[in-house]
């Protein structure tokens, strides 16, 4: 049944569970920083080098939609020549992938809470409003349906001006954060609602981008809770420490080249547990997702 409800393979072919409409693929390297703070000097950020990285930026829907609809926007980041063990398996591996979204906390405080408005929402309309006023009452359905219009519904202007986190706690090290990238020339952008990647394909004709990697660190349960994703950690309690820098070189999207790229990262995997152990994923619904992840891979066939 949950199968049956949330994959779309019959309408779209086999794909992914959520994130499912890739609209862009790109080249990029990771350059971090030397001379880091002791506890942001760690992992990938521990000495400062150069990684070659690709990313999938995507919508966050199970439908493959127009730009127009309202959605989540993915920006999934594969940071490659990494060593380290293997969060999953105690092996060596040389991949770390950060998966980000244009929001600072998760939609949900738990991963039962996450998986039922997952299977809801999947299930139509009817099945939705049938499951907030189940859970929240009737009068109480209201304020919740307002609550994930604006999580599903967020004003998204460009992946040029926009900040994407991890919205959930990794670790880093023998430290817990969350990670989120800054456009540091967020006067690029050029906001197309039926083409959220237009103006960066076309910025990348000519000239590179450019975002600083930042780390949020844990402080205490209370204020920068690990176990409930729906609380935003308090800026002023734990500020931004910038890492590393991402740069996507010049190049062209829609060429023959870039189209090859497409292809291929769409036949990637991107799993906030394809990490080293130092960027281990933390917290309850980061531990549901090892379980999500690894079923929709399967149906992928990969």
């Amino acid at each position: 049944e949950f199968r049956r409800v949330l994959f779309r393979s019959k309408k779209y072919g086999n794909g992914r569970l959520l994130h499912r409409k890739q609209t862009l693929a790109l080249k990029a390297e990771l350059v971090v920083e030397g001379k880091l703070p002791a506890h942001a000097a760690q992992g990938i950020f521990a000495a400062g080098k150069k990684y070659p990285a690709v990313i999938r930026l995507s919508n966050g829907g199970l439908d493959v939609k127009s730009d127009k609809a309202p959605d989540i926007r993915g920006f999934a980041l594969k940071v490659k020549g990494v060593s380290g063990k293997s969060a999953l398996t105690g092996k060596a591996q040389n991949e770390q992938d950060f998966l980000l979204i244009n929001h600072m906390t998760f939609s949900a405080a738990r991963a039962e809470e996450f998986l039922d408005l997952l299977v809801a929402l999947g299930s139509g309309g009817g099945a939705l409003l049938s499951h907030l006023m189940k859970t929240h009452g009737f009068f109480g359905m209201f304020g919740a349906i307002s609550k994930l219009s604006k999580v599903i519904g967020k004003k998204f202007s460009s992946y040029l001006s926009e900040n994407l986190s991890t919205a959930l706690a990794i670790k880093n090290g023998d430290y817990a954060v969350k990670l989120r990238i800054r456009p540091l020339n967020p006067g690029l952008a050029q906001p197309n609602k039926a083409d959220i990647t237009a103006d960066l394909r076309t910025v990348l004709k000519s000239s590179p981008v450019e975002y600083a990697v930042e780390l949020q660190f844990y402080t205490d349960a209370e204020t920068t809770p690990i176990e409930d994703g729906s609380v935003e950690w308090s800026e002023t309690e734990s500020p931004w420490l910038s890492v590393a820098k991402l740069v996507i070189p010049v190049q062209d999207a829609d060429s023959a080249e870039g189209q090859a790229l497409a292809a291929d990262v769409e036949k990637m995997k991107f799993d906030p547990w394809n990490a080293l152990e130092d960027h281990r994923p933390l917290g309850n619904v980061m531990r549901a997702r090892k379980h999500a992840y690894y079923i929709s891979q399967q149906e992928r066939g990969a």
